[in-house]
């Protein structure tokens, strides 16, 4: 199976074409490759370290979230150069989902935090551009600590909560989506987890009695690269291999 097929089946798998996104994110194919895909590279984020890391792994494509191909027309220099040059040398293919990727119902970044807090009653939640990116559940009544510790030991990283009391109702989104924990608190939900927020999102948590959990934007976002990277290996018996870049973030 070479690139082209490859990124169709992604395109459907994801739905591609039909999930709005950031106007500056660019979902799909973003670096041709020759050859059959031998090795996938996943990673959360597209950089010059996740690269190399790639290429020292002998991949010859990449599945990212965070493509390469940000903020529409540029010219190819400086470190953009030097990444879409090495990929071109190595001859490293380059697939990326942002969106397409967090909301999916089985592979995306919200379902897999779900299952990891063992979330039932899931429903779709979170508005971002007329659709729903994020999932709400319920989980066995548990306080805003214990579900820190449970966070930290599943994702491995520290979480920040902020607010108390007891949690029983969550909303989901995974990344840098603390906005949207207004609509959890007119939602009526004990609790919102996202990657990371703002000063103003502390005061918005504790006067809306919604506690908010940052478990950091990298984070939030592993769970979805590594369940494509599984689906791969199952249904076509590619290899593939997570990238760990952890940013702190």
């Amino acid at each position: 199976m070479d690139i082209l097929q490859l990124s169709h089946y992604l395109d459907n798998l994801l739905d591609i074409t039909e999930i709005k996104d950031s106007p500056n994110a660019m979902n799909g194919l973003q670096v041709q490759n020759t050859a059959d895909i031998k090795k996938v590279g996943l990673a959360v984020d597209l950089c010059m370290t996740t690269i190399e890391k790639a290429v020292a792994a002998e991949c010859n494509m990449m599945f990212v979230h965070h493509g390469m191909l940000w903020g529409g027309v540029k010219p190819i220099c400086g470190n953009f150069y030097d990444k879409v040059s090495t990929m071109i040398r190595e001859n490293l293919g380059l697939y990326s989902a942002h969106l397409p990727l967090d909301m999916h119902p089985v592979l995306g970044n919200n379902k897999a935090l779900a299952d990891q807090l063992e979330l039932s009653e899931l429903e779709p939640f979170g508005e971002y551009g007329g659709q729903k990116i994020g999932i709400k559940g319920r989980l066995d009544p548990i306080s805003a600590e214990g579900l820190r510790v449970k966070l930290e030991d599943k994702l491995g990283s520290p979480v920040k909560v902020i607010g108390s009391g007891e949690v029983q109702t969550i909303g989901i989104v995974s990344g840098g989506a603390a906005d949207i924990l207004s609509e959890a608190a007119a939602a009526g939900l004990d609790a919102y987890l996202t990657g990371e927020g703002c000063n103003h999102h502390y005061h918005e948590a504790i006067e809306n009695e919604c506690v908010l959990i940052l478990a950091g934007h990298y984070a939030t976002e592993t769970g979805g690269v590594k369940a494509v990277g599984k689906h791969l290996a199952e249904q076509f018996g590619i290899k593939t291999e997570f990238i760990d870049y952890p940013t702190g973030i």
